[in-house]
């Protein structure tokens, strides 16, 4: 088990992970409701980013090629694309939603399509909020959250993603 994915298990319950995949400068790791990406190799710091399966509007991937590397591009609402219309290895490498893939190309793109397997899927788990909720709102929600978890429908990390989604709007 490499270093990034211990850490990524820090915060993630291995038996929610559906899929995972490690490349150059992070790993992608999956699960029914939320993608992780863990960033960091050797001296970089290491960060967790996560993401909403249905907060995904696309996933980019480039093959690698004998010269440069491939990667694996998540970009979601509220986050845009931060490498140029034709980008080098080096933009992407520096971009935060943004792993860099070597020899592992089939793994990453068989998580590209459990997300988009995953997103149409008509009955998600836990509703995602068009708007900014009001704090009025954003407290009602919870307690209907609460209500879901102590129902066993959505999971205690599911609950605690979205409150933290939640009270960071208020």
């Amino acid at each position: 088990m490499s270093n990034l994915m211990r850490k990524l298990l820090e915060s993630v319950d291995q038996k929610d992970i559906i899929a995972s995949a490690e490349g150059i400068n992070g790993l992608i790791a999956v699960t029914k409701n939320v993608v992780y990406l863990q960033r960091g190799k050797l001296l970089e710091q290491k960060s967790l980013k996560t993401y909403l399966i249905k907060s995904i509007t696309s996933v980019q991937t480039k093959k690698p090629s004998m010269l440069t590397a491939g990667h694996f591009q998540i970009i979601a609402s509220g986050s845009g694309d931060n490498t140029k219309r034709f980008g080098s290895a080096f933009d992407y490498a520096k971009d935060e939603n943004t792993v860099l893939i070597r020899g592992n190309f089939d793994d990453f793109k068989r998580i590209e399509q459990l997300i988009y397997k995953l997103q149409s899927d008509p009955n998600p788990a836990v509703p995602v909020a068009q708007a900014a909720p009001t704090s009025e709102d954003a407290f009602s929600k919870l307690e209907k959250l609460a209500k879901l978890k102590e129902q066993g429908i959505i999971s205690e990390e599911e609950f605690e993603l979205k409150k933290k989604d939640l009270l960071s709007q208020v």
